[in-house]
């Protein structure tokens, strides 16, 4: 009976130790952040790009981040410096370090280039962001050579970054059918 007890007592113990470390994974899952780029004026209409728009993701992970950028309407064959800052795009502050972009300046600055058609894609990874609840943060996008007379350096585009859903958009229910009266769902 004794050996019962302590048998059992041990697989309860084990079993509540598997379900506390499984917690504890969960507590520490990626968490997604989502911005969308606009035109920042009257920056943006000086450098003739007053139409300028993207998507940005950040997913900050436990080991691993990532950040994704894609802006539309962009002048065709130019290269712009991008980062994401500490800040919302009405406050910006610094970029974030430990951000290492695809393609980058001499600086570390990323760097976007447009395609025929003034769309760009690209991305940053990080080992060591963490993302401070107090804080925002946002993704700019600015003009890299003097343009139109605006300096090298100059945001012509900005979206705040903010949390999101895990797994993306939630489908909506289908409603089931109406059941005749007498009939168990």
């Amino acid at each position: 009976m004794t050996r019962r007890l302590a048998a059992a007592a041990v697989a309860s113990i084990a079993a509540v130790g598997i379900a506390s470390v499984a917690t504890a994974a969960s507590s520490h899952s990626a968490k997604p952040y989502k911005a969308s780029l606009a035109a920042v004026n009257p920056a943006a209409t000086t450098a003739g790009l007053e139409t300028v728009v993207g998507k940005a993701q950040l997913v900050d992970g436990k080991k691993n981040n990532k950040v994704s950028l894609h802006v539309r309407n962009l002048a065709p064959g130019i290269v712009y410096l991008w980062h994401v800052h500490v800040g919302s795009c009405a406050a910006t502050g610094a970029p974030v370090p430990g951000w290492t972009y695809r393609t980058h300046d001499a600086a570390g600055n990323g760097t976007l280039t447009s395609d025929a058609s003034g769309n760009a894609n690209t991305k940053g990874k990080s080992a060591t962001f963490n993302a401070d609840p107090t804080k925002s943060y946002s993704v700019n996008v600015h003009v890299s050579t003097l343009t139109n007379g605006l300096p090298a350096g100059t945001i012509i585009a900005c979206g705040d970054l903010r949390a999101s859903k895990a797994g993306g958009k939630s489908k909506p229910k289908k409603p089931h059918p109406p059941q005749a009266k007498g009939q168990k769902s």
